[in-house]
């Protein structure tokens, strides 16, 4: 973390030394500073070494080097895998040596025979030219490193070899690829080796280029980038907040750190696209240490990938680029450090990402996201050979964490066919979408509404893919202490029985109640079944089933390999105890529902029942054509209709002539609220027709208009009920 710090005060020294300003160009390139182009070189070079700084120990491998050849012994330069790319071992050993060789503190520093070794070794990989099947390592990692490397060796007491040097960067340029042809975080990554270069041969002409292209990923986009709805997309239409996510933002900020102080400063108003990203989206899918498992795209079947402790660099960059949200970013930091606990300054916070099919609902207490996908967008991905088992992850797959950990690494002893929040068939075998990469969803009605801190989701699909045949209507009414889970519409013709899962995470608390009857017992290890139990309790975490239902409870070790989802992990079989519950449908389920109501912050039976008696919601109607909720505490109606209708109630009448999602607030106030959102993005007219009997007989109509809307065609709107509009 020493390099870190090094490289934010020297970016502070920078900035003390410039004689004027930054100012913003639409190139982000012309800018005025104190240094000459060539002390700029040098300066992006040295910040370069500060950032990968390290001191590595390297005994091990020098056993493993081959002084005739070049080689590594145990290396097998042949191989083309698409992911593991083993001949880059390569190119790491020999970048490990080039720092052991120009760090004071390391055994090997200014040692003659290890700088023999990295000449050779860049000999021998420029005459072999190993290739990989998976572009990637052709044109981002291994010239990544390759350039790193080589602006390390600018400080050695011996210098590669000018003719070497030269040769290396010619093929890097030539066989490296060109940033412009690219977009997201991919653009980034290879401009990041562009940059190399071009200060290894002081091209001022392709150091522009290459910055360009590192910062113009920062925009709204349409396509894969920054999404206005501030998500984030990568391989087309797919969400991609985490992966991507994390590689968009290790690129930007890193060569914003670079050029901090100089005439290539990143723009403010890319700063400002950048902070709002983090600090709006990306952290806060963050708790504690961990992120969601659903918004990580393949990376879901890599073992330690919710881990996202490291990424608390990136906040501190921004301390330095952002000031001004730096005490956001501290928060930030010390969570991911675990030095303040998961809850630590999270402030409640609703978000629909109408063009990314998400929603995320963050509590000081908990968070809960859903992740749903329509025939706007991709279903997760399972490109060389990872995340083999996604199928049911994009179809209404829901988070409910506390401390952030509840799903670590429990990906390979997975029931695949039990996602948290999916209502699947139970097949013996997970179907594969028709395409790895990019397949989108068959629902034209997924989206939601929100005012920023409560909302409502709704999806409808139905799925007659692989023999899957199943289709139901579902939504989430987000409130304070709770989140309403609603099923309508559950149909099928699969030949396997149809679960709705509710969750299957880690067993971190071994106390398991359920109360059935209002008799309250404790679950030991095995499978359960339970008709129209009251209420369950695990972990913190409390499940009430207001209408009853078949309820199955798994409390076991479940097995599995990382291989299992995932063939270039491990095979060694994992062990891990797992809680599952959820409905069990039977088979052929025709019209079926389900409701339960997730209560966090709940650690004893007495809270339950507490709050069972006292229990504020409303379940009001729960069928295919409309789902309402009302919390009587809040004096929150949310409502989802899927096709036009009529909700009568003594307290209030809603019509409505189109498909639609709705909320209304503070019904009996002259600041009465309408927020409503359009999931079928069909850019018309809705018309609601508003009676609150208590208030007035008369009907208010308001003519909510998403027509023109474009890419917001599934943004909320807002409109008071007793202003005319």
């Amino acid at each position: 973390m020493k390099f870190v710090c090094r490289i934010i005060l020297f970016s502070l020294l920078i900035l003390g030394t410039s004689t004027t300003v930054a100012t913003e160009s639409s190139q982000n390139v012309i800018k005025t500073s104190s240094l000459s182009v060539q002390d700029e070189f040098e300066t992006l070079m040295e910040k370069i070494r500060e950032d990968f700084a390290q001191n590595p120990l390297i005994d091990e491998v020098l056993n493993k080097y081959d002084t005739n050849k070049g080689c590594f012994t145990d290396v097998d330069y042949s191989r083309r895998d698409r992911t593991n790319w083993e001949p880059l071992t390569h190119i790491d050993r020999l970048y490990d040596f080039a720092f052991a060789y120009t760090n004071p503190q390391n055994t090997y520093y200014q040692n003659e025979d290890i700088y023999n070794k990295i000449v050779k070794g860049l000999e021998y990989w420029y005459e072999r030219n190993p290739h990989c099947n998976n572009w990637w390592y052709n044109q981002i990692a291994e010239p990544q490193k390759i350039g790193i490397l080589l602006v390390q060796m600018r400080i050695g007491k011996k210098q590669i070899p000018s003719a070497l040097e030269t040769k290396t960067l010619q093929r890097i340029r030539k066989e490296g690829g060109d940033p412009a042809k690219w977009t997201g975080a991919n653009r980034t990554d290879i401009a990041l080796h562009w940059i190399y270069r071009s200060c290894l041969e002081k091209n001022e002409t392709d150091l522009k280029t290459a910055l360009d292209n590192a910062y113009s990923p920062i925009e709204y986009t349409v396509k894969e980038g920054f999404q206005h709805d501030n998500s984030y997309f990568q391989h087309g239409v797919q969400l991609y907040i985490g992966g991507y996510g994390d590689e968009i933002l290790k690129g930007t900020t890193q060569v914003a750190m670079y050029t901090q102080g100089t005439r290539y400063a990143l723009s403010t108003e890319k700063i400002r696209i950048l902070s709002k990203f983090m600090r709006g989206t990306y952290y806060q899918t963050i708790r504690g240490q961990h992120m969601l498992f659903d918004v990580l795209g393949r990376g879901i079947s890599r073992k330690d990938i919710t881990d996202k402790s490291a990424t608390a660099l990136f906040a501190k960059r921004m301390i330095v680029l952002d000031p001004e949200h730096a005490d956001e970013y501290k928060a930030i930091i010390a969570r991911l450090k675990g030095e303040q606990p998961a809850e630590s300054k999270l402030q409640p916070l609703h978000t629909h990402y109408f063009r990314g099919d998400y929603t995320l609902h963050v509590r000081p207490g908990y968070t809960f996201d859903v992740r749903m996908v329509s025939t706007r967008t991709m279903r997760c991905e399972y490109g060389n050979g990872e995340n083999l088992k996604t199928y049911f992850l994009s179809d209404g797959c829901t988070n409910i964490v506390t401390q952030g950990n509840e799903y670590a690494n429990i990906l390979p002893v997975w029931n695949w066919c039990r996602i948290p929040g999916t209502t699947a068939p139970q097949l013996d075998t997970i179907p594969m979408a028709a395409s790895d990469w990019q397949t989108r969803g068959t629902s034209t009605f997924a989206g939601g509404v929100s005012d920023s801190i409560y909302g409502v989701s709704a999806y409808a699909y139905m799925d007659n893919y692989a023999g899957v045949n199943t289709g139901a209507k579902k939504a989430w009414f987000f409130f304070d202490n709770e989140v309403v889970c609603l099923g309508a519409g559950i149909n099928s013709t699969s030949h396997a029985p149809i679960y709705t899962t509710i969750n299957q995470c880690l067993l971190n608390d071994k106390n398991i109640l359920v109360s059935q009857d209002k008799k309250q017992t404790a679950i030991k290890k095995g499978e359960f079944s339970y008709d129209s139990p009251d209420w369950t309790l695990h972990n913190g975490i409390g499940y009430i089933f207001p209408q009853g239902g078949r309820i199955y409870l798994n409390n076991e070790q479940q097995t599995g390999s990382w291989y299992d989802i995932n063939h270039t992990e491990s095979k060694e079989i994992q062990h891990r105890e797992v809680f599952t519950l959820g409905f069990d449908h039977g088979t052929t389920p025709h019209n079926a529902t389900y409701a339960y109501i997730i209560i966090p912050g709940i650690t004893s039976a007495r809270q339950m029942e507490t709050y069972n008696k006292k229990n504020p919601v409303e379940i009001l109607v729960n069928t295919d054509s409309m789902q309402i909720v009302r919390h009587k505490k809040l004096n929150i109606w949310q409502m989802v209709f899927y096709r036009k209708g009529t909700f009568t109630h003594k307290e209030i009448t809603v019509k409505v002539d189109k498909a639609c999602t709705l909320m209304l607030k503070n019904i009996y106030q002259n600041n009465a609220e309408l927020h409503i959102a359009d999931p079928a993005q069909s850019q018309s007219c809705v018309k609601v027709d508003v009676c609150i009997p208590k208030v007035s007989k008369d009907t208010r109509s308001i003519l909510c208009d998403f027509e023109n809307t474009g890419i917001y065609a599934g943004a909320s709107k807002k409109y008071l009920l007793y202003k005319k509009q």
